[in-house]
């Protein structure tokens, strides 16, 4: 692969971020919008995040109260706190975390002040090797029908500096994966997966969230929620500004805050707003551009995945060195795809784009299936970037061809697609298998199937997953089902990386076309 091909493939690693709200009151007010009043969709989930944040970028610091509500599976309850893996004591001195992160870097971390269950002070103990999982007892409450569970936190997060999704520079900082957030507890237990080196190692369900958030005026603001109908007041002559914001049917909240530097374009897309956040003294075709792929590709995946139902899409610049990361309504790209004149930033904006669909829409254990999402976001952009005609369509398909074909060589070392990304030995196999091996798999059932009968299966497996949760086993069971034959040979081939089953999966693929 050559420099450009590299550098591409380097971006795409992370597609590859005091007051208590009660009652119903804080989800059906009404929000003003230009003199007229909008009324918000109701919210479809049970369980709620409200969050009282008061922000000082100067000292990278957030303080505040979160208050869950939701209803308990078990007497006790786990919430990740993720950043604790950036602590000073965390070992983080392995290469795939440094490849990620960078070499210097300062630490950082949460600390929970005082938490109450139900109105009353609980016990609760920081747990995990990184100390990134906060274990709540939940007593069971007698008349409450369904039972219920209000977790009440007072925290301080202190940002670390590193080149992740979780960081800042002189102009912004980007929270991701900041939020203490409950666990999945599956029929098997709880899932308590640690905050992994490689991959996007994080598997949540679907909530929604109400955030009062405190900023000194000088200061914007982007969100996974929808700052275009925020109740926003400013407060003389302190000069803070206060946002209200909600974010409603969402698996992960999301924010950066940006300084005056930040400019940002809008367009919009049937009804979502779609914002692309730039600095002032950057290219501004190339800034013009990414905004342009952000709205073409959202529109281009609407039509053939289904149409997107959050109201605001922000795409925003940030630094690191991650190329791109994905959040409901919002994604992070890395600061110099703002600069370049290639096409590589168009593929990572669409690339996170994709995954407004598959992962903010459908979610997955990101942890133990990484590539049921990755695989089928980077088809997605193959597809989007084929039908936009985008100048660099052909080799982004050429070298995720190349990286498939690389991947064959895994298997003698026992690696697959289709594992935990625990068990990858470094970013390269991960990319090489996740996204070049997995998407290539999609792009060859295309080209036997034809987009639109394709398209068709991915447009039932979002409707059927829409903000639930998606597993390998159903959607080969659909590719299955759709084929008219047991797609096992093929996945075999593709996936489990077995080549004595790659004559079995072409005639499998053969004799799909005809069914």
């Amino acid at each position: 692969m050559g420099k450009k091909g590299g550098a591409l493939a380097l971006f795409l690693l992370a597609g590859i971020v005091l007051g208590v709200y009660h009652g119903a009151e804080a989800w059906k007010a009404p929000v003003a919008v230009e003199g007229a009043q909008m009324a918000l969709s109701e919210p479809t989930h049970e369980t709620n995040y409200f969050a009282d944040l008061q922000i000082d970028p100067a000292a990278h610091r957030v303080t505040g109260t979160l208050t869950v509500r939701f209803q308990p599976q078990d007497d006790r309850a786990y919430f990740h706190l993720y950043p604790n893996v950036f602590q000073s004591q965390a070992d983080m001195g392995d290469p795939n975390w440094e490849r990620i992160l960078g070499k210097q870097r300062e630490p950082g971390g949460m600390e929970i002040k005082q938490v109450r269950v139900n109105g009353k002070e609980a016990p609760v103990q920081v747990e995990g090797k990184t100390k990134t999982l906060l274990h709540v007892p939940i007593p069971a409450e007698k008349n409450a029908k369904p039972p219920h569970a209000e977790v009440e936190m007072r925290f301080e997060l202190q940002v670390p500096y590193n080149k992740g999704r979780l960081s800042y520079n002189d102009h912004a900082m980007w929270l991701g994966n900041w939020l203490p957030i409950l666990a999945v507890k599956e029929k098997d237990g709880w899932r308590l997966d640690p905050y992994a080196s490689i991959g996007d190692p994080f598997y949540s369900q679907v909530a929604n969230y109400h955030l009062r958030v405190m900023l000194e005026e000088k200061y914007q603001l982007a969100t996974s929620g929808v700052e275009s109908v925020a109740v926003v007041t400013q407060s003389r002559p302190q000069r803070v500004t206060t946002y209200e914001i909600d974010a409603w049917n969402v698996r992960d909240l999301a924010m950066v805050v940006m300084d005056e530097s930040y400019r940002k374009m809008s367009g919009k897309v049937g009804d979502t707003v779609v914002h692309t956040w730039s600095q002032e003294g950057d290219d501004a075709g190339t800034a013009e551009r990414l905004h342009e792929v952000g709205q073409e590709s959202l529109r281009y995946f609407s039509e053939q995945f289904g149409t997107y139902p959050y109201k605001e899409y922000d795409v925003v610049k940030t630094g690191g060195f991650f190329g791109g990361m994905e959040y409901p309504g919002i994604v992070f790209i890395q600061e110099d795809l703002f600069e370049r004149s290639d096409p590589s930033g168009e593929a990572v904006v669409a690339h996170e784009t994709a995954h407004q669909w598959f992962y903010a829409l459908v979610g997955n254990d990101e942890v133990r299936e990484a590539w049921l999402d990755e695989s089928l976001s980077d088809y997605a952009t193959m597809a989007y970037l084929t039908a936009a005609k985008r100048p660099g369509a052909s080799f982004y398909i050429q070298m995720r061809k190349a990286q498939s074909q690389e991947s064959l060589s895994y298997a003698g070392r026992g690696l697959t697609v289709w594992q935990s990304v625990e068990q990858f030995p470094d970013w390269n196999s991960y990319v090489n298998l996740v996204y070049g091996r997995g998407s290539t798999m999609l792009w060859e059932l295309r080209e036997a199937w034809g987009e639109e009968r394709l398209h068709t299966l991915l447009r039932q497996y979002v409707k059927e997953h829409q903000y639930g949760l998606a597993t390998g086993e159903r959607f080969v069971s659909m590719l299955s089902q759709e084929a008219g034959t047991d797609a096992a040979p093929f996945i075999d081939y593709w996936l489990h990386l077995k080549q004595e089953k790659q004559e079995e999966a072409a005639a499998w693929l053969e004799k799909s076309k005809h069914e």
